[in-house]
Formats: C-alpha cells, sequence, structure tokens
C-alpha cells in the first residue's frame, strides 16, 4: 500500500511539473550539444591543426564573443520573461518578437562595422578570415531565437533541429579537417551550421506559431530596449570574467596555452551548461509562481549534484586524456581542480540572480553585483599581474574567487527581501 502510495505520489509529481521536466530534457539536449560537441571534436583538433593554431582559433572567438555579446543586448532574458507573461497575448507577442529582431539586426550590421576596427591591430590582421568566419557567433546571437522558445516553454523543435545540425558539424569536421592549413574549415563548417539551424527556428516561428513580423514604433522600440540595456550590463561583467582569461593567457603565455586552459574550460562549461538550462527552465516557471519552497529545494539538490560531479570527473580526468590526448595535456588537471569549482558557484549564482531577484524586479542589485564582482576580478588579475604571477592556475583562482563573491552578495540580498 506504501509504495503504491509513492509511485502516486511521483506521478502526481511528474505530472504537476511535466512541462518543466519535458523542457528541461530539450533545452539540456541543446546545450549539451553546443558544448559537448566542440569537447567531442577537441583532440582531433589539436591533433590535426596542432594546439598554437587551435589556441589561435579560439583566441579570435573569445574576441568576437566580445561582439556577440552587444547583439544579444540583454533580450536573452527580458524577452523570455515578456513572453513567458503574455504568452497568451498573440499580438503582444508579435511585438516582442518583431522589436527584438529589429534591434539585433541593427546591432548586428554596426558590430560588423566594428570588426574593422580591431583588424588596425597587426596580430588580428594576420588572420583576418578567421576572425571573419568567426563572426558567425554574432549571425547565431542575432537570429537564433531561443528566448521565445524558453518563454513559451517549448524546446522540443529547436532541440531535434539542433542536434542534428551538430551531428552534421562533427562530421564534416572529420571529413574536411584533415591537415593544418584546412583550420579556417572549423569557424566556417561551425557557422554554417549555426545560421541554417536558425532559420528553421525562424520558419518554426512563422508557420507553427504564427508569429508576424511588423515593424514597431520608436516608443516600443525604445521601451523594450531600455528594460534590456540593464541586463547587458550584467552580461557585459560576465562576459569580461568568463573570456578575459583566455584573452591574458593568449597575450602574456601563449596560444598553446590558450589550448590547455580552453580544453578545462571546456569541461566546466558542460557542467554549468546542465545547470543553467535548469535555470533556464524553471526561471518561466518561477516568474508566474515565485514558489519560494521550491527554489530552496532545488538549490540544495543541485548543489549536492554538483559537487559530487565535480570529483566524479576530477578523478576521471587523468584516464581521459592519456586516452585521446599527448601526456604534456596532463598540465590541464591541476587547473580542473581549481576552475572545476566554477560550475557550482556559477550556478548558485546564475539562479539567485536571474531567477530570483530578477523575477522580484530587484534588476539594479543584479547590476551593482555584476560589477562589484567584475571589479573584483580585475583587482585580482591586476595584483597578479604586478607581482609578475600570472599564469593558467592563478588566473583560474582569480576567476574562482569573483564568482564566489557575486554569489554570497546575490545570497545577502537574496535574505534581505525575504525571497528565498
Amino acid at each position: 500500500m506504501m509504495l503504491i502510495c509513492k509511485v502516486k505520489n511521483i506521478s502526481d509529481y511528474i505530472y504537476r511539473y511535466k512541462t518543466l521536466i519535458e523542457n528541461f530534457g530539450y533545452l539540456t539536449l541543446l546545450q549539451i550539444c553546443n558544448l559537448l560537441i566542440p569537447l567531442v571534436t577537441y583532440p582531433y583538433l589539436i591533433n590535426t591543426l596542432g594546439k598554437n593554431l587551435y589556441g589561435v582559433i579560439i583566441y579570435s572567438q573569445a574576441i568576437v564573443s566580445y561582439l556577440a555579446i552587444f547583439v544579444n543586448w540583454g533580450f536573452n532574458i527580458s524577452a523570455t520573461k515578456y513572453i513567458s507573461i503574455n504568452r497568451e497575448d498573440s499580438k503582444k507577442i508579435n511585438e516582442i518578437v518583431s522589436v527584438v529582431y529589429i534591434v539585433k539586426t541593427l546591432l548586428l550590421i554596426i558590430v560588423f562595422g566594428f570588426l574593422f576596427l580591431i583588424f588596425l591591430f597587426p596580430e588580428i590582421r594576420e588572420y583576418k578570415l578567421l576572425y571573419i568566419f568567426s563572426m558567425w557567433q554574432c549571425i547565431y546571437e542575432c537570429l537564433f531565437p531561443i528566448w521565445f522558445f524558453q518563454g513559451i516553454e517549448k524546446m522540443k523543435y529547436i532541440a531535434i533541429f539542433s542536434f542534428i545540425g551538430r551531428v552534421v558539424f562533427i562530421l564534416l569536421i572529420f571529413i574536411w579537417v584533415t591537415t593544418p592549413q584546412d583550420y579556417l574549415l572549423v569557424p566556417l563548417i561551425n557557422g554554417i551550421g549555426a545560421i541554417i539551424t536558425s532559420l528553421i527556428a525562424i520558419y518554426i516561428l512563422i508557420y507553427k506559431f504564427k508569429i508576424k513580423f511588423r515593424w514597431q514604433s520608436l516608443a516600443t522600440i525604445f521601451y523594450h530596449t531600455k528594460d534590456s540595456t540593464k541586463l547587458l550590463l550584467t552580461s557585459i561583467t560576465g562576459i569580461v570574467k568568463d573570456r578575459t582569461n583566455t584573452i591574458v593567457i593568449g597575450s602574456v603565455l601563449g596560444m598553446g596555452e590558450v589550448a590547455y586552459y580552453d580544453f578545462v574550460e571546456k569541461i566546466v562549461n558542460v557542467l554549468s551548461t546542465i545547470f543553467y538550462t535548469i535555470s533556464n527552465v524553471v526561471f518561466p516557471y518561477y516568474n508566474k509562481n515565485a514558489n519560494k519552497i521550491f527554489a530552496r529545494k532545488l538549490l540544495i539538490y543541485t548543489t549536492v549534484i554538483g559537487v559530487l560531479l565535480y570529483f566524479i570527473v576530477g578523478c576521471s580526468l587523468k584516464s581521459f586524456i592519456l586516452l585521446f590526448f599527448n601526456n604534456d595535456m596532463l598540465m590541464a588537471i591541476p587547473a580542473y581542480w581549481m576552475l572545476g569549482t566554477l560550475f557550482i558557484y556559477r550556478h548558485l549564482s546564475y539562479f539567485l540572480g536571474t531567477v530570483i531577484l530578477i523575477s522580484h524586479n530587484h534588476v539594479k542589485d543584479v547590476i551593482v553585483n555584476m560589477f562589484y564582482s567584475m571589479f573584483v576580478y580585475l583587482f585580482v588579475i591586476m595584483f597578479l599581474g604586478i607581482i609578475d604571477c600570472l599564469n593558467i592556475y592563478t588566473l583560474s583562482i582569480s576567476l574562482v574567487i569573483s564568482v564566489f563573491f557575486e554569489t554570497l552578495q546575490r545570497w545577502y540580498y537574496c535574505k534581505k527581501y525575504g525571497i528565498i
């Protein structure tokens, strides 16, 4: 009898959170594909291109990611929120979607112009085509409407097409990239796949969900852009922390070290994605319900899972490296133990900030927190530079310190307002 009751309770729980569970599965598939597939191709590209040339590719992606954040302009959060709230109002949905695409298209044109200013730097001008092809990140940021599907809590279509696109990417990398001279094909193949996936997503918007694109008044555009601008500031501080390490390592230590750091960062990002996905799926639900008990339980469970994953991956890393890489990649293991905790703090910080504080309209506190965190990070970096102690390990620690500080301050805000 007790067993029957437990089964019934589990069944009721699954039914109650059916949409959340379903969307978590699809969004997890999408995000894991975006990060795990590059990790799959990593050993092959390192062995084919060499760590220095591969480091140049990663360095170019880090530079372009700064431009991509401007194309995003905070809409991935604000548009998700507004679409979640207005999902039954087709007129309002059309307005939001139209504004996002209008603004992102204009921003895309601007960042392409800015790219040519970057070519004034000789070390970048040497790889001009590589940077142009790497701009697929900005085009993808403009076209791919992940914010729409998160808002209406329907991720199935996007996840399936993205999965197919990423599998095709793997096959093409192994077929076409066979010598160091083929390095330009890496961003090119990536870009073609991303753009095709984005166009399919837009097709689904128009024909499945009957979205009608309309030019909006300047007042409407300004209203939505102004709201997103606040979130852009948090994104800028985030990208400064996430990408500056790669740029500092490439500029000070060399492109070979970029390859080592990128390997560890990819592992951390894959782990982070699992927990980002939970937060992104929960965001529309929490935005409507603001259930404190649900939020507390989720934080506890995911933190415990995160700690377990941290140790499991760390203990398995040596075997993985020896299986797929040369012995010199073993220097990445200490970097993992230092950088690995980052995905746990990232999850806590992201959930407390994006899901809880922003849902309760404490955007200003999130922005202030992000700037404090960025200043902590930059201060540690400058201090390391002054004492001539910049290396992969100290840079990893500096990033963890800043995100740990960020998490503590967000927890303080949540307790202060009584929302956790």
